[in-house]
């Protein structure tokens, strides 16, 4: 069976434009969610005044280098992230302006809810404006697919190209599927991750419905959390057959050493730890890997009560006698719920904390929550452990967790 290793990662969020701003200012204990007001232009009656993490306003300007403005105007602010987040990922692994290579690549990207933004406008236009008609791309420009098609053109990338959805595990499972696809035989190198952009007037009042949304911080696991905070961006990681990757003298971050992936068929918002915790098991089955070494773990972490408290139980029965040699992230804290980008961010940040053997805090902790009696890292702290486990559990029931190795 074939290796999988990562060669390049690329990443835009509120936190920075690219991965090694993300990481300094998670380092930093920084968070990029700060007020935000949302409305219907000219009807500020109809808004909505939250807290998120919109992505910096430097996101797109490498791409604006590198491609014409015109071809960046044409699509959905979502592809545009998912293609910032590419460009650096393939810079990384020396990959751009490669097209006899790309020409062959796969993609296998994310999104939890396409182009929000454009079905935002043309709704603007509808009931607002009162205009008779929207945007003529509109259609192509708010399909979940839409990145992954522009993501193609823009790179000449001619070969399997795959859209995947599954709520807030959408780039975890596209990673996963990445990683199967290179195992096969079928390519040698993909592109793979996600992104979203879920910061508009609808989606965000109807979080609000839901009554899942903080009113001032995301604070995973912490005694007095109050819910999850919406965040935007992208994360994109090069998966390569390592024989490809070592032939062609690529720089090698780690090898994805598998994937456990469930549905819960129970209920479309309410967890099952017990399954969470199988996905936990299946993942590390996958990958051949025990629990008894440490591990750093890359929880979801959303800071809802019902979702920590789920995920904590899940965590203690997949590591019923070694949970404490672990030590436990949470970055939704510094840059948001990403939505459809955020399980290839999660795993990004944890392949990063592998190579510089540094694990980044949990902002915003106000005191420890009985019911999520975890090894959480607090403070910034040197780890030494090789191995992550990052998992991604998603409404619907939708779970996929991914295990990566320092190379």
């Amino acid at each position: 069976m074939k290796k999988v290793v990562v060669t390049g990662m690329g990443c835009v969020s509120g936190l920075g434009a690219n991965v090694a701003q993300n990481w300094a200012a998670m380092m930093e204990g920084k968070s990029a969610i700060r007020p935000l007001k949302k409305f219907c232009e000219g009807t500020e009656e109809f808004s909505v005044d939250v807290v998120a993490a919109p992505v910096v306003k430097d996101a797109l300007d490498d791409l604006r280098k590198n491609f014409p403005e015109k071809l960046i105007a044409s699509v959905d602010i979502f592809a545009n992230l998912g293609a910032a987040a590419t460009l650096e990922a393939l810079k990384d692994a020396k990959l751009f302006g490669d097209r006899d290579r790309l020409v062959e690549a796969a993609i296998i990207y994310g999104s939890a809810s396409g182009g929000n933004v454009t079905v935002e406008t043309a709704f603007q236009r509808i009931f607002h404006a009162r205009l008779p008609n929207i945007h003529p791309m509109s259609i192509p420009r708010y399909m979940n697919s839409a990145s992954v098609s522009y993501l193609s053109m823009l790179l000449g990338v001619r070969g399997h190209c795959l859209a995947v959805s599954s709520a807030c595990a959408s780039s975890a499972h596209a990673i996963s599927e990445a990683m199967y696809f290179i195992r096969s035989g079928r390519g040698s190198i993909v592109i793979t991750g996600g992104s979203d952009s879920s910061l508009t007037l609808a989606s965000l009042l109807g979080w609000k419905a839901l009554q899942a949304m903080a009113p001032d911080a995301c604070r995973p696991f912490s005694i007095d959390r109050k819910g999850m905070v919406i965040g935007e961006g992208a994360a994109t990681l090069i998966l390569e057959d390592e024989e490809h990757a070592r032939e062609r003298g690529a720089t090698i971050y780690a090898e994805v050493m598998g994937a456990g992936s469930t549905a819960d068929a129970r209920h479309i918002t309410q967890p099952d730890s017990e399954n969470a915790a199988a996905t936990i098991r299946a993942a590390h089955r996958e990958a051949g890997i025990g629990d008894d070494q440490p591990m750093l773990i890359s929880s979801h972490g959303t800071g809802t009560r019902l979702n920590d408290k789920s995920e904590s139980i899940a965590l203690r029965l997949a590591y019923p006698d070694s949970l404490k040699k672990h030590r436990v992230i949470a970055t939704k804290s510094s840059h948001g719920h990403m939505l459809g980008a955020t399980g290839a961010m999660e795993f990004l940040i944890a392949l990063v904390a592998l190579n510089k053997q540094m694990a980044p805090p949990i902002v915003g902790f106000l005191g420890p929550d009985p019911e999520c009696d975890l090894p959480l890292v607090l403070e910034p702290e040197p780890i030494a452990c090789d191995v992550t486990v990052s998992t991604s559990f998603a409404f619907g029931g939708l779970n996929c967790v991914l295990i990566g190795r320092r190379y």
